[in-house]
């Protein structure tokens, strides 16, 4: 208890510039570019504009970042993107030298080789280009986004897996990319965490979660390796798979290179609460997630703005919660008097939004409408798979086959009855709010209808073309499905040709991948 009450101590009285032994941040210019639109055929995302945002926010209080010096480019396209490129470009040739630092960020739609801006395509060599040639000593860039991997394979710079060693050289010096994923992964969002999972858990590194040696200074090695673990832990049970972040790097020097310097920004939280556990600490308006980490043993000190906060622990069986307003100038601190205890309860969030998917299966019971006079509703089972795929981008995203067995019987004669196959193939458009997801588009198909009387049989095949819809309601496990269709059948019978409409309907259960 002595130890923990003397390093807490330490803590609070650290301000800026006053910790022993530190050096100040050095100058940094940068690129934070956020596009939550990207191509056509891309999935808008949520979350983009406001993590370059974010970014950009922590390394102007921490991270030494002059706002004069920071391009923020959001809801960016290329054109932007390559102009706030020569305004930084220009100002560094004019005052940049080895001592300055270079930070670029990017959140956005990629393929392995462009970045998708706003309907435009910027390749990544671009920046790395960029990056490349900056009068500074040390540049870094982080890209969150779908195989976003594929930018490390750069000239000059080469995989690691142990810490940064040191070198002869007095400083560091050279070249750092940060992906969010592999090169063949998909990078996700979370609604829960109101951003992507890397960049939350970078920020929530670099703030001072990551801060193994409880310095007040987070390195590169500590924010990589604290948001890598993070990642792949919160993304290991995602139907999109589980998402590693790569580091590739061309650093010589002496000593580590420091991100950001919790220690030196104006408001800080500090939780002296000794002992370890799941922390989200989130704003009072707005309710954005500033952070979810585990923390350790002893105090922890974060850079946060100033403002109120909801702060809450987990526990085996409960929770402990508190509220606390960080001042614009100063140090808030939260020790364990402070929260209180409540009980865990089950539930599903009201409103959620399902996750993403790239396909769906169901089985269920179904009906349709009779084929001729004298016969009942056609009743029995119908099975339904969906493709998510670009056919036709920002129109055609969907495919969908439909297979039914159905029976009816004669209003008339006992004896009669008919049993029909329906196979049914769909083009169609993915819509997804709230609750679930429906698709919706044409379809074409056939009715291999067979009757029997009195141990007579005979069959027929009739084409059937009309519009399909179904609709997928998430819950925890399973999906609700039910589906709609609509159209016309080209019965044949002794006078020719017959066309027939034909409404059908399913309801049952269903699982998306």
């Amino acid at each position: 208890m002595m130890l923990l009450t003397l390093l807490t101590a330490a803590l609070l009285s650290q301000s800026p510039g006053t910790q022993p032994g530190a050096e100040p941040l050095p100058r940094r210019y940068a690129l934070l570019v956020g596009a939550n639109q990207g191509l056509t055929a891309d999935t808008p995302l949520r979350f983009a504009d406001s993590d370059a945002r974010r970014v950009f926010t922590l390394f102007r209080d921490a991270g030494g970042l002059g706002t004069q010096d920071a391009q923020l480019v959001l809801d960016a396209d290329a054109g932007r993107v390559r102009a706030a490129l020569e305004v930084l470009r220009a100002r560094m040739a004019r005052e940049a030298g080895p001592a300055d630092q270079l930070l670029v960020y990017v959140s956005s739609h990629a393929d392995g080789d462009s970045l998708h801006l706003s309907g435009s395509q910027l390749p990544v060599k671009e920046l790395v280009r960029f990056m490349e040639e900056a009068p500074v000593g040390v540049a870094v860039m982080f890209i969150d986004s779908c195989r976003s991997g594929a930018a490390t394979r750069v000239k000059g710079l080469q995989p690691v897996e142990e810490r940064l060693v040191q070198w002869s050289a007095p400083a560091i010096q050279g070249r750092v990319i940060v992906t969010s994923s592999s090169a063949d992964e998909l990078s996700q969002e979370a609604d829960d965490l109101q951003g992507s999972y890397f960049t939350h858990h970078l920020l929530a590194g670099l703030r001072g979660a990551g801060d193994v040696t409880r310095d007040g200074r987070v390195t590169l090695q500590e924010a990589y390796t604290y948001a890598y673990g993070r990642t792949v832990e919160s993304t290991l049970l995602t139907r999109a798979g589980t998402q590693h972040p790569a580091f590739l790097f061309d650093l010589k020097g002496q000593g580590e290179l420091v991100l950001t310097a919790p220690v030196s920004a104006s408001s800080r939280l500090v939780i002296t609460v000794p002992e370890p556990g799941e922390w989200v600490v989130a704003t009072e308006e707005g309710g954005m997630v500033l952070g979810v980490f585990s923390k350790g043993t002893g105090p922890v000190m974060l850079a946060v703005p100033p403002g109120g906060y909801r702060l809450r622990v987990r526990r085996d069986t409960s929770w402990l919660e508190t509220r606390i307003t960080v001042p614009e100038r100063g140090v808030a601190t939260v020790d364990g008097p402070l929260l209180r205890q409540g009980t865990l309860v089950a539930r599903r969030e009201k409103g959620e939004a399902p996750p993403d998917w790239r396909g769906g299966v169901s089985l269920g019971g179904s009906v349709a409408t009779r084929t001729a006079r004298g016969l009942g509703a056609a009743l029995g089972v119908q099975g339904l798979v969906v493709l998510r795929t670009p056919v036709v981008p920002g129109v055609v995203d969907a495919l969908s086959v439909t297979a039914a067995r159905r029976s009816s019987d004669s209003d008339a004669l006992a004896s009669f009855r008919q049993t029909e196959w329906e196979l049914r193939l769909g083009l169609g458009h993915h819509f997804k709010g709230k609750e679930g997801t429906i698709v919706f588009g044409p379809e074409v198909g056939g009715l291999l209808v067979l009757q029997s009387e009195d141990g007579k049989s005979w069959s027929g095949f009739a084409p059937y073309g009309g519009v399909g819809l179904s609709a997928w309601l998430s819950l925890e496990v399973v999906s609700v499905v039910v589906t709609g269709a609509a159209g016309f059948a080209a019965f044949p019978d002794a006078s020719g040709t017959r066309f027939a409409p034909r409404l059908g309907a399913s309801a049952g259960l269903g699982w998306i991948f």
